[in-house]
């Protein structure tokens, strides 16, 4: 479960709370448009998620299928709600990407900036903010408003499998069932990047979604390590790893990419939108194989799936697709 919601919902309301109304899902039942909101487990999606006509996020291809939700009716017209998806290859979990959103939040807006607050800037070990073990942050912040992204190395062992102590362990049991029961192997770490983005001015919710791919699936690379503070993608070690560094490199890029069309996708306002010059180059037709240099058809194929992935925005592929065909 995406951290910043599991401290959302501990400082919200208490754990017995917590409980009584987990997967409560009254309030979702009355939504007309056929929304991927209404993903049921064990279901799948493919290539997008669609939450209406006019709102798509872009999805790489093939088949995402849904292994945990959560539906919370927190109470005064508050709701949250949580996905999990995974793609599966040879029985592993190659891919995750999570999305969360908590909504009716204008009327308690008083009162839920500073919980919201807490949960994405003083979280206890992820959140908003500089850590030692993150590759990449980068934040918008401006009154109640934020726009935040996050790169790092995901320790899974640590995450579904935390302390005994910690309250954490309640909001990963789904997850932890789904792997069992479907005997779902995964790896011990991901490339990992998370997305927080709400605005009062552009809607009454609260977005959250991390994505996650296996460096075997992202690179066909295979860690030395596999704990958060020992693994060669720490930013304390890479150096030290050219491979690695080159590998963690690339996926800053390829989820900067990512978060611009998580931007459109929330109709995220220009000036909130973050720079990533510095990271986004405009030569899209680097991800074009080589091979395929020479046949037309191969590298619009190939441009195509990068832009339905999210991987460019629309202006990128129809630059691109421009050069191509010149």
């Amino acid at each position: 479960m995406c951290r910043l919601f599991v401290n959302f919902c501990a400082k919200f309301f208490n754990m017995k709370k917590i409980l009584a109304v987990m997967f409560f899902s009254l309030m979702w039942n009355n939504v007309s448009y056929s929304s991927d909101w209404n993903t049921k487990i064990n279901e799948t999606i493919s290539n997008e998620f669609k939450v209406s006509k006019k709102m798509s996020f872009p999805l790489d291809d093939g088949d995402w299928i849904l292994i945990d939700r959560s539906d919370e009716y927190v109470g005064w017209g508050i709701g949250v709600q949580e996905l999990t998806f995974v793609q599966i290859e040879n029985n592993i979990a190659v891919k995750v990407f999570e999305i969360a959103r908590a909504t009716g939040l204008s009327k308690w807006q008083a009162y839920l900036t500073n919980i919201i607050e807490a949960a994405v800037f003083h979280s206890k070990e992820e959140g908003c903010r500089e850590r030692q073990h993150y590759n990449y942050l980068n934040v918008y912040k401006r009154g109640n408003a934020h726009n935040c992204m996050t790169v790092r190395i995901l320790d899974v062992q640590r995450v579904l499998n935390p302390s005994d102590y910690d309250s954490d362990a309640v909001f990963t049991l789904g997850i932890r069932n789904a792997i069992k029961k479907n005997n779902i192997e995964v790896p011990k770490i991901y490339l990992w990047y998370e997305a927080s983005y709400i605005s009062m001015t552009v809607r009454d919710q609260w977005y959250v979604m991390s994505y996650g791919v296996s460096a075997e699936k992202f690179a066909n690379y295979k860690p030395q390590f596999s704990s958060r503070d020992t693994t060669e993608f720490h930013p304390d070690k890479i150096n030290n790893f050219p491979k690695a560094k080159k590998i963690m490199t690339n996926w800053i890029e390829f989820v900067a990419r990512k978060q611009k069309s998580w931007e459109d996708f929330l109709k995220v306002k220009e000036y909130q939108k973050l720079d990533l010059s510095s990271i986004v180059q405009d030569t899209p037709l680097k991800y074009i194989k080589r091979k395929s240099k020479n046949n037309i058809t191969d590298q619009l194929t190939q441009l195509n799936k990068l832009y339905k992935s999210g991987v460019l925005t629309k202006e990128e592929f129809q630059k691109a697709k421009k050069k191509i065909l010149n």
